[in-house]
């Protein structure tokens, strides 16, 4: 992934060990993980497994780094952590590490951490045989983390966890919450009788009964449902079944879904509601609201979030154009900050 990570100074390989997991929103085991520089800056923080072939490895961080490089400001050295506790685990990193040197990348550090301790794999006197002793929980860099709202999850599969879909009582909930506001929806674009319980007559950009065409009123209903829920999100709230189950009818139109997504950035109250809905939404239902979070969490740095929420977005539509976008630019190393906010509306 590529990071726009808060700018503080890594003076101790500690910090760096201690910021890894905040780079990369999870703690990483049996793995390596890259980090690419532009002169003294980390650009890029991606992980491999530890276990599939160097060959393999070395192609898919060249391909990243060489992507991010071009996107941003050349990656001129990168560094290297392994993590695991055998020897092998060392040999693997130092392979990859010279695999990159040979091809222009300056190597600034190999490292190797295991359970409590890391050792320096480019000299044998700068760490002790054994490994030197290390706490994540008492290096700067994991206080400065936590102060920015940076978040580690245990492991990958936590992070892939988190848009896990609802289940038991709370998806029977929400299917029937959705069969009601089908229901609705037919009524809106069948003669304008929108349930009107659930509309403010008086706020502009609400539907009200026979105003305009059905094309007209679909849009002007799902921009307010898309207004309201943000709302809702920002002063902490969160939506019930019934006005999640109208938005997400209502963001299959796409200029429903693009009102959302130009509303959406890097706010963490937008990626909690689209994580919300994400983990409630109908499967046939689930595309603009998975790729939305997609989004928020591309935007946030949260690479593997984004790329867990995007394959239940194609795992829900394979076609979903937008989920396709944000897997693109993940997959090349694109930079959240290569992008600006939207322009004002």
């Amino acid at each position: 992934m590529a990071t726009d990570s808060p700018t503080y100074t890594l003076t101790e390989r500690t910090d760096l060990l201690g910021y890894v997991p905040y780079l990369l929103g999870f703690h990483p085991a049996d793995s390596i993980v890259v980090l690419g520089l532009a002169e003294r800056r980390i650009c890029v923080a991606a992980r491999t497994d530890l276990g599939q072939p160097r060959g393999v490895t070395v192609r898919q961080l060249s391909r990243l780094l060489a992507a991010a490089g071009r996107r941003r400001a050349a990656i001129t050295s990168v560094m290297l952590v392994g993590y695991g506790p055998d020897t092998s685990a060392a040999q693997t990193t130092r392979d990859v590490a010279d695999a990159l040197d040979a091809r222009g990348y300056h190597v600034r550090e190999v490292l190797l951490h295991f359970g409590d301790r890391y050792r320096c794999l480019q000299c044998d006197d700068c760490t002790p045989p054994g490994g030197a002793p290390f706490d994540l929980s008492t290096t700067a860099a994991a206080a400065i983390a936590t102060y920015e709202g940076l978040v580690a999850q245990p492991d990958r599969a936590s992070v892939e966890q988190l848009v896990r879909p609802v289940g038991g009582l709370a998806a029977i909930a929400m299917t029937q919450a959705v069969d009601r506001a089908e229901l609705r929806l037919t009524a809106l674009l069948g003669d304008g009788a929108a349930a009107l319980d659930h509309t403010d007559p008086d706020r502009p950009g609400t539907a009200r009964q026979g105003e305009g065409t059905a094309d007209e009123r679909l849009v002007r209903a799902g921009t307010a449902a898309v207004d309201d829920a943000l709302r809702i999100a920002a002063a902490g709230g969160r939506l019930d079944d019934d006005e999640a189950a109208w938005l997400t009818v209502l963001l299959l139109d796409l200029r429903c879904r693009d009102h959302a997504w130009q509303h959406s950035d890097a706010e963490p109250w937008q990626l909690d509601l689209w994580l919300d809905l994400t983990r409630r939404g109908e499967p046939a239902l689930l595309a603009p609201m998975a790729s939305l979070l997609a989004w928020c969490a591309w935007r946030s740095g949260q690479g593997v979030l984004a790329g867990a929420a995007l394959q239940r977005a194609l795992a829900a539509d394979p076609a979903y154009s937008l989920a396709h976008l944000l897997t693109e630019a993940l997959e090349q190393g694109v930079s959240p900050g290569s992008l600006g906010p939207w322009p004002a509306l």
